[in-house]
């Protein structure tokens, strides 16, 4: 056999074909090292070119298979860069270049879809082999892998071993086996796991005792130096993988043989699937890299025939989408269909051996996630032929339906359930970054408890401290998957689900976001509120229920209140607000209401707080009027509104605790002018009257903090702009996104990597 080298996911593989070597005209016999069997295997003359042909064969599917993801990969990936960055910023040039540049985007986008087309061909044929195998533990028809001892007729490869990989059915029970030892494979490894050359070589000495002469050409090969022998530098290549993989894997003990060689059926099945027959000088199937999806890309331990694989889906993420309800007050909510923002997964998947070669040729998965094991069933379908990258939508104000419409029909691997350890994240596109972001991590344990009220196709809710959701397949593993999954967001992550949920209101225009909750909800705006007024970490309230922070946000109000009356730490809540107005951006209606009653609360100590006066240096001193810099906090407050239908929220909200019951209608406009009577007043407390004839000159004396509420709203639109990241309604960027009313980049998808933000103790299936 000769070889040649093609080029898959930015690695070079070698193939087991012709590639101009001088060859000898007529195959002769061969002999391979059986992986886990430790057998010598010789193969006749007269067999040996259907048998490379079968080599060949087999090497072709997984070449090709490989080249198509990577080919969809490139495109998919130079799509996203043509349509999220813009090639006239010198910023994102470079970002857009390293995609392969940018062309014409409606061609680009066939090549995208013509791409998606030819790797559902390559998985199809490749499928078909796959489907054809019965368990991974039946040695009469599964994958065999192979070393040959010299490639006769052949240049030696670069370094200096080449795996092959065939059917069991295609080894004639007639051809010679010999095998090198009394036991299994175990006889080659050593204490802690690895390949021992020397008891290997002194099996394959006895060897021609064993043949009675019959292939005169292994006593030279046997003389040779072991630099010169493939299998020595197959053995060589092995271990050095597993030697990398303990300096990297976490809580791996080396010395102790927890890391340590496969060399089973399972194993076989992996590597071949990963396509790891092929070596170059360039890549090797034991460096611990490959691609898996085309949508993300796995990181291998091909040694030990276990796999640790990202899979982002989808490919440049997708839109969420949300149908409101029809309430009661508002009949123009029915039926309404809101895009809520972009979202994506970044899953890992653990497995070995045949879980692993199930994975290897998989593109859709059942994420039914509802055994508290945290197990999955590895399945096999179609891509999703809907959609360019970042054109895909989930609805998630509905259940997965149970038929299958689409005709995803998925097949269940070699006729056998497979399960795989998962974990992960789920992860938004922050309008403030323009990138992705994990605000919620994958924990399959919760889906047992919380799965029995699933409805719809998401709910968050919260418990113990932590929110937690629970969401339909498809929501993290694409469209056409099925089951369920859930996940929770921890004190890592709180934050950036606190900026997911005030952007969501924001797309809803601060309508009821039914998915949440009413007492997570509550619990979001508690622990905003509480962050505030305290200016502590919002990590220090976790831990407790809903309640609990409901009763601790009511005693900080209690005692802040009780502290002005007393005229002690009297003006802190004022200072922060103005000093630091940002404090605000992530704050519901209700956590903003409950503020504006607690700055609208003074006594005659206020008055003498020298903090909710204005300096005489400052900008505003000229204005008169009591509490000017209370005031000046109050609007900064609405400063943050991001429309009237939140401006009249937040005067629904005027009161001491936070509350998330649904007002009627009549309750709304009796709130509504209740929190304008309070607000309005306090502005206006001690100001002197105008001069009705000389209304121009009545800023001279006024604080007129009650006109800059009024031009607030007057100039906020009905309909909040969503899509580009929140900032105060009295900058210029603010106006220009009025203008726009959605920004381009919240229909754009991206392809940025993330790290796993929480990995389990133990990723692999035992």
């Amino acid at each position: 056999m000769t070889s040649s080298t093609a080029t898959a996911h930015g690695q070079s593989q070698t193939r087991i074909c012709a590639d101009g070597a001088r060859a000898s005209n007529e195959p002769a016999a061969q002999m391979f090292y059986m992986t886990g069997k430790n057998t010598i295997l010789l193969v006749p003359q007269e067999a040996m070119c259907s048998f490379s042909n079968e080599l060949r064969t087999l090497e072709a599917l997984v070449d090709a298979q490989q080249e198509a993801m990577a080919n969809l990969k490139y495109w998919q990936n130079r799509y996203i860069a043509y349509i999220h960055g813009s090639y006239f910023k010198p910023g994102e040039r470079l970002d857009i270049d390293r995609a392969g540049g940018v062309g014409n985007q409606g061609s680009v986008a066939i090549q995208v879809q013509l791409a998606r087309r030819a790797l559902n061909q390559a998985n199809a044929q490749f499928n078909d082999v796959i489907d054809s195998l019965t368990a991974p533990d039946d040695e009469s028809n599964n994958i065999v892998e192979l070393v040959a001892l010299q490639r006769r007729g052949a240049s030696e490869s670069s370094a200096g071993f080449r795996m092959g990989y065939v059917r069991a059915s295609k080894i004639s029970p007639d051809w010679e086996r010999y095998p090198l030892a009394s036991a299994s494979d175990d006889e080659v490894l050593n204490e802690h796991g690895r390949v021992d050359w020397a008891t290997l070589d002194a099996q394959l000495k006895a060897l021609p005792g064993k043949m009675e002469g019959r292939n005169d050409w292994v006593d030279g090969w046997l003389a040779l130096e072991d630099q010169e022998k493939e299998l020595f530098h197959w053995s060589e290549a092995i271990n050095r993988n597993l030697e990398l993989n303990a300096e990297t894997q976490s809580g791996g003990d080396h010395e102790s043989g927890a890391i340590k060689v496969a060399l089973n059926n399972e194993a076989q099945l992996m590597r071949w699937t990963h396509g790891a027959s092929g070596i170059s000088i360039n890549a090797s199937p034991f460096e611990g890299k490959g691609t898996i999806k085309a949508s993300g890309h796995a990181s291998l331990m091909l040694a030990q025939a276990k796999s640790e694989i990202h899979c982002y889906e989808p490919p440049g993420g997708y839109m969420m989408q949300f149908q409101l309800p029809s309430r009661e007050d508002d009949d123009s909510s029915a039926m309404q269909l809101i895009d809520l923002g972009m979202l994506r997964s970044h899953v890992i998947l653990a497995s070995e051996g045949r879980v692993g070669a199930s994975l290897a040729a998989e593109l859709n998965i059942e994420a039914d996630l509802s055994s508290p094991n945290g197990r999955t069933a590895g399945i096999r379908g179609t891509l999703d032929p809907n959609g360019l990258p970042g054109m895909q939508r989930v609805d998630m104000s509905t259940s997965d339906d149970e038929d299958d419409a689409d005709g995803n029909q998925i097949r269940a691997f070699a006729g056998a359930e497979l399960e795989c350890t998962v974990t992960g994240q789920i992860e938004w596109k922050n309008p403030e970054v323009d990138e992705f972001r994990p605000f919620g991590k994958l924990a399959p344990q919760l889906t047992a408890q919380a799965g029995g009220g699933f409805e719809g196709g998401l709910q968050i809710g919260y418990r113990q401290g932590k929110f937690t959701f629970m969401a339909k397949a498809g929501f993290c593993w694409g469209v056409g998957a099925k089951g369920k999954v859930s996940g929770e967001v921890d004190k890592d992550l709180v934050l950036e689900f606190i900026k997911w949920t005030a952007y969501q209101l924001r797309h809803v225009n601060f309508q009821r976001l039914d998915f949440i909750g009413a007492e997570a909800f509550q619990a979001i705006s508690n622990l905003v509120y509480l962050v505030i007024i305290t200016g502590e970490q919002v990590e220090n309230f976790l831990d407790e229920t809903a309640a609990a922070i409901s009763i601790t946000a009511q005693e900080k109000y209690e005692e802040i209140k009780a502290s002005i009356e007393r005229g002690i730490e009297r003006g802190e809540l004022t200072s922060r607000i103005n000093a630091d107005p940002d404090v605000l951006k992530y704050a519901s209606p209700e956590a903003k209401g409950a503020l504006l009653y607690l700055l609208t609360t003074s006594t005659i100590v206020d008055e003498m707080d020298w903090r909710n006066a204005a300096s005489p240096f400052d900008r505003d001193a000229w204005r008169f009027g009591a509490l000017p810099n209370r005031k000046r906090a109050i609007i900064r407050v609405f400063e943050w509104v991001q429309s009237k239908a939140e401006f009249d929220c937040v005067m629904e909200r005027v009161a001491p605790a936070i509350t998330v019951t649904e007002l009627s209608s009549g309750d709304k406009k009796v709130r509504k002018k209740e929190g304008e009577e309070k607000i309005y007043g306090f502005l206006g407390m001690g100001e002197r009257e105008r001069i009705e004839s000389l209304p121009e000159f009545s800023k001279l004396y006024t604080s007129d903090y009650g006109n800059d509420l009024r031009r607030i709203y007057e100039d906020l639109p009905e309909v909040a702009p969503k899509g580009d990241r929140m900032v105060s309604n009295r900058v210029e960027e603010y106006f220009t996104q009025i203008e726009q009313k959605v920004t381009p980049n919240f229909y754009t998808p991206c392809n940025n990597s993330t790290d796993i933000i929480f990995l389990p103790n133990k990723m692999m299936v035992s």
